[in-house]
């Protein structure tokens, strides 16, 4: 801070200034009073003078006694006052004289304003009255010297100004003394005091105690940086832990995996990441309440700070999942992956530990992804998705379980991304396209189809949907895809009725993902493509899958039953494959079972024998179902199902699925019958 600045030095040009302007004022007042003093005192003298000589003026001038009159002027002009007197009789005569000749002033124009200011007469006139003369008198003439007279005010004025600035500047220099021990000085400490608290307020104790206004300033401050400093550290905690279980949070974690990113390149030592998923959380959430799961959270996350050393740092990222670094394992790659593998194989086994909270006694798993660090030009985020990526890897393989990440898995995810990055653009860019697969009966006619999708990339070429389909229900795009399905479908069948299709086409078949059908708004979405395009005489069927029937059974037969008023037919796909119950299906408003393709497979001769087969046509028979067989490959296959009274079938030995245009060709070539088809090779 500049010293103009300072409190101390603004108290002092105050505390000099005003006692420079009262002592200034006190002296004019002072001088005015010296001033009318001197003035009397002058006016005294002289008229003391006067009243001396006057008697015997008055005899020396009676008696015309010249010598004795000028004795008398002698003696007056003696008066430093006077340097010049005169006295004349009662006739008017000069009859006695004095004078003194008068030194030059250096300062003329300063006595003549002394002087004026005095406010006396230069020359004092007074009569002398004879007694003998009726009709004149004597008069005696005094003039004052001007320059003794302004010298002794000028040399009182002088002491006066004199003595007023010593006293003035004693003055100030006592108060700014008093004030700047009893003022300024403590602020100036306490302001050091307030900076020093700014840089490290430990062991720093308040330099004011008194009980004053500094005092309370002093107390109030030292409150406000104790609540300040709580207040920090609150922040602090909040910004580097998860306030649940005062781990370390996703910001503390990645500033300090790079810093040990950094420190493993030059150190030349490999530390390893896990990234933990709780297995099946959310269904304990779900079903236990957010209670129940928080108190699971924190117990599971004391228990992974048991297990890891103490260098190693534990941190929850959100949710249910847990991210743990273990820095500076070994200097060798394998051995830190050996290590590495043995601290995951002991959180496994912590976590498989049954959790005890109020009445439940909870089992969890988890599902770990490890990787090592640093590896060639790595960062924080690239640690994370490898250990995340190998994390996802063990949850698609069932869970409950740890492994590495290697190159294929990047590979694998980066190819997912690609795909599913493409999918946003597909619809609008005209990519998609629909193929359909006949269904054929015993007498080899097309009865019916299932509409099958296709993805004509422009660099990839043609994508299968068992690459897209599950990236699409992952990434949330099937709704928009299977809704763009069943409106290109629709408006398909339109244009071919328009155009004259076989009247021995009745139905066709469209796959409706289990995320989608299980939508809220899902009938909503639906209803208005099926009003925008109707088919007379064509039996729109949904196929759905047993395990969407599993998860939510209600919701499922309450959506089926209100699209079946509305004319939609439903399938059962992939049947036999899940977990059906014979009271589900007798339930449900469905009309055609399709046994999966892993059943007919199986048979190769006529008398294999194939009871699943057997079970799912009797049954459908027994509960008025139609059945359409797929994945028919071979004439065997067709005999055997024909055998067993199958109606339908679809597969390679019929026809392979193709183009909507090359399918609605093969319909009308010659009116849906199509030529006795040999085995596909």
């Amino acid at each position: 801070m500049k010293i103009g600045q300072r409190i101390a030095y603004q108290q002092a040009k105050i505390i000099l200034f005003s006692s420079f302007l009262i002592g200034g004022c006190s002296a004019l007042v002072q001088f005015y009073m010296d001033l009318n003093h001197v003035r009397d005192s002058l006016r005294a003298n002289v008229d003391r003078s006067i009243e001396l000589y006057v008697p015997n003026l008055e005899r020396a001038i009676y008696n015309l006694d010249s010598i004795q009159t000028q004795t008398i002027a002698n003696s007056l002009i003696n008066d430093p006052l006077f340097y010049d007197v005169q006295i004349y009789d009662d006739f008017g005569e000069k009859i006695a004289s004095a004078s003194v000749e008068k030194q030059r002033s250096r300062s003329l124009q300063l006595d003549e304003y002394s002087f004026d200011l005095i406010g006396l007469p230069e020359t004092f006139e007074q009569t002398i009255t004879i007694q003998s003369s009726e009709k004149a008198n004597g008069l005696l003439v005094l003039k004052l010297d001007k320059q003794y007279v302004a010298n002794g005010l000028t040399n009182r004025a002088v002491t006066l100004a004199v003595s007023g600035l010593i006293a003035t500047f004693a003055l100030s220099t006592i108060l700014f003394l008093i004030f700047y021990y009893v003022l300024s000085k403590p602020i100036q400490q306490v302001s050091r005091w307030v900076a020093e608290l700014d840089k490290d307020h430990r062991g720093l104790v308040p330099p004011y105690k008194k009980q004053d206004e500094l005092g309370e300033l002093v107390q109030n401050v030292a409150q406000i940086w104790h609540k300040k400093d709580q207040a920090s550290q609150q922040v602090a905690t909040l910004a580097y832990f998860d306030p649940l279980t005062d781990l370390a949070n996703r910001r503390r974690f990645v500033e300090q995996l790079d810093k040990m990113v950094d420190s493993g390149i030059k150190q030349r030592q490999i530390g390893a990441v896990m990234y933990l998923d709780i297995d099946r959380f959310k269904t304990i959430n779900d079903s236990l309440g957010h209670q129940v799961g928080d108190q699971l959270l924190m117990t599971l996350a004391q228990r992974l700070k048991g297990v890891v050393l103490d260098t190693a740092i534990v941190a929850r990222f959100g949710g249910d999942e847990f991210v743990i670094m273990l820095p500076e394992l070994s200097g060798h790659v394998d051995e830190a992956a050996e290590k590495a593998m043995s601290i995951a194989s002991e959180i496994a086994n912590v976590i498989a530990v049954p959790v005890q909270i109020g009445r439940n006694l909870i089992h969890c798993s988890a599902s770990i992804g490890l990787t090592t660090f640093p590896q060639q030009d790595d960062s924080s985020s690239q640690v994370l998705r490898r250990a995340d990526t190998a994390m996802y890897r063990i949850k698609a393989e069932g869970r409950n379980g740890y492994r590495f990440f290697d190159v294929t898995m990047q590979q694998e995810a980066q190819k997912r991304w690609q795909l599913e990055e493409g999918l946003h653009k597909a619809i609008e860019r005209n990519q998609l396209e629909v193929w359909i697969q006949p269904q054929v009966s015993n007498e080899y006619i097309i009865t019916g189809a299932e509409v099958l999708l296709r993805w004509r990339h422009p660099e990839k070429g043609m994508i299968s949907p068992m690459d897209f389909i599950s990236v699409a229900e992952e990434s949330g795009q099937i709704s928009a895809i299977e809704e763009w399905v069943l409106e290109e479908s629709l408006n398909l069948l339109s244009r071919w009725q328009a155009t004259g299709m076989p009247s021995t086409f009745r139905h066709l078949s469209i796959n409706i993902s289990p995320s989608h059908f299980m939508q809220a708004d899902f009938i909503q979405r639906m209803l208005p493509i099926l009003e925008k395009h109707p088919v007379p005489d064509i039996n729109i069927e949904f196929e759905i899958t047993e395990n969407l029937l599993i998860n939510n059974f209600k919701q499922a037969i309450e959506t089926m039953q209100a699209l079946q008023e509305k004319g939609i037919s439903f399938s059962i796909d992939d049947f036999g494959t899940g977990y059906s119950s014979l009271r589900y299906l007798n339930q449900l408003p469905i009309n055609v079972l399709k046994i999966d393709r892993s059943f007919v497979s199986d048979i190769t001769k006529l008398d294999d024998n194939a009871p699943i087969v057997d079970v799912i046509l009797l049954m459908a028979k027994k509960l008025n179902l139609e059945v359409i067989a797929e994945g028919v490959e071979t004439q065997i296959q067709h005999q055997f199902l024909a055998q067993r009274e199958c109606s339908l079938y679809q597969g390679y030995y019929f026809s392979k699925p193709m183009h909507h245009r090359d399918f609605f060709n093969l319909l009308t070539q010659n009116d849906g019958v199509i030529n006795p088809p040999s085995d596909y090779v």
